[in-house]
């Protein structure tokens, strides 16, 4: 019997003015596969905000109470809006996805739909599959959670208060995620649909990040025809010339980069990924250089070998360095993600990475605060933050879980600010 469906992509840093690019990729996926069933169904991004300020990262910890503060605030025009949306659309069924640090938004807009008369409420997303009891609890809005990849079981999240899903083996197989549905979609920016999700999984197991409960260490490849293709019908459609590929390590397997360079290369798209450093050599680089990669992202995460190894890293310094050597000798613009606060870190150890960032010279610095989201490595190990109740996230300072004092988390953050607005290519690299 076909729904009407909503899905939403709560609000978080739009309520901050923060700039807010890109698109709910996992909700879209979900649209497409609903349409291929025979729904109806919109996608609400109310996170999009690509006209906010870019805030350096001591701006984003100085502006996150503008986030408490509002989520609360039931006359606030987002919440207006979203409710307006809900009344005019008229769903069946309100689908929320929740990430750790969408949890409060989420549970909001969840309260939103179901006083407005939604008859069935999911939720599902990271934070859902990990901890579904979250939103299940109490008086929660919530009448169904769905744990797992939800493309093939939504069906049943209409009739059950929890649903299990299996990994989806063949991912070529699924519907291409159904950017048409999106509400409002003449106001985003052709590029900001360019966002794409080749494969699912990755092989590392770092203590920090939560993709391995997620998605599982054996990754599931996309076959390239069917990318290509993609990237294709959405140049097409929406004039899109720049693609951002959001696999874990889209360099994992090497032929298939190959394959992949060869096929885009003639196309004159620029595209952009993510990968790990030791991922990376001279000639799967010099393909991607050839074939219109335009920047490329790596975890660095810290300049001191002891606090890798407590990350779980796998990766040493000479090969950090060896990587970066490659990445300038190729003139490859690259962001360099690192991160501040894990559990027996200490003052020398930021220290190494400052030190490190002023050695190896990446085109932008992205910073973090460590923060145990469910489902990590360091959660397991203990310190867990109840995110239901508590306000955690990794560009606050409202919850440290780690060791590091918070003066010198200020001072890398600091350091960080000044290296990005001393970096000729910083900007361009910040709108990737």
């Amino acid at each position: 019997m076909e729904k009407k469906i909503l899905l939403i992509d709560p609000p978080f840093q739009r309520f901050m003015n923060f700039s807010k690019n890109g698109i709910p990729i996992g909700l879209l996926s979900l649209a497409g596969e609903l349409k291929r069933e025979g729904h109806s169904v919109n996608v609400i991004d109310s996170d999009y905000n690509p006209d906010g300020t870019p805030y350096p990262f001591m701006a984003k910890i100085e502006h996150y109470d503008e986030y408490l503060n509002n989520l609360n605030n039931n006359s606030h025009p987002i919440w207006n809006e979203i409710s307006s949306q809900i009344k005019e659309l008229e769903p069946d069924v309100v689908g929320v996805s929740l990430i750790s640090t969408k949890l409060k938004s989420g549970l909001k807009v969840a309260q939103i739909a179901k006083d407005i008369g939604v008859e069935r409420i999911v939720a599902g997303g990271p934070h859902v599959t990990i901890r579904p009891e979250d939103v299940l609890m109490g008086d929660s809005p919530i009448d169904s959670a769905v744990v797992g990849e939800g493309e093939y079981v939504f069906d049943r999240a209409l009739r059950e208060r929890l649903v299990k899903a299996e990994r989806i083996k063949d991912i070529t197989s699924l519907a291409w995620p159904a950017r048409e549905s999106l509400i409002g979609l003449e106001k985003y920016k052709p590029n900001d649909l360019g966002f794409i999700m080749t494969a699912r999984g990755c092989p590392g197991a770092c203590n920090f990040c939560s993709s391995e409960s997620l998605w599982g260490k054996q990754v599931r490849f996309r076959n390239t025809d069917d990318v290509i293709e993609e990237m294709d019908s959405i140049h097409e459609n929406y004039g899109t010339n720049k693609f951002y590929l959001t696999d874990d390590t889209f360099t994992l397997n090497k032929r298939r980069v190959n394959e992949f360079c060869g096929m885009v290369g003639d196309r004159g798209y620029e595209w952009s990924c993510l990968t790990r450093v030791d991922r990376l050599d001279k000639n799967v680089l010099e393909k991607m250089v050839g074939s219109g990669c335009s920047m490329i992202k790596v975890g660095i995460e810290s300049g001191s070998q002891k606090v890798l190894n407590l990350m779980n890293k796998g990766i040493n310094i000479s090969q950090i360095k060896s990587a970066a050597k490659l990445l300038n000798e190729h003139s490859m613009p690259w962001l360099d993600y690192i991160m501040v606060g894990v559990p027996e870190e200490d003052f020398s150890d930021v220290d190494k990475t400052m030190e490190l960032i002023d050695n190896i010279r990446p085109s932008y610095v992205s910073a973090a605060i460590y923060t145990p989201y469910p489902g990590t490595g360091f959660s397991k190990q203990g310190g867990n933050v109840d995110f239901a109740r508590e306000e955690a996230n990794h560009h606050s300072m409202k919850v440290l879980a780690g060791d590091v004092p918070r003066e010198k988390i200020v001072e890398l953050m600091e350091f960080a600010d000044k290296y990005n607005s001393d970096s000729k290519a910083a900007h361009e690299i910040y709108k990737c």
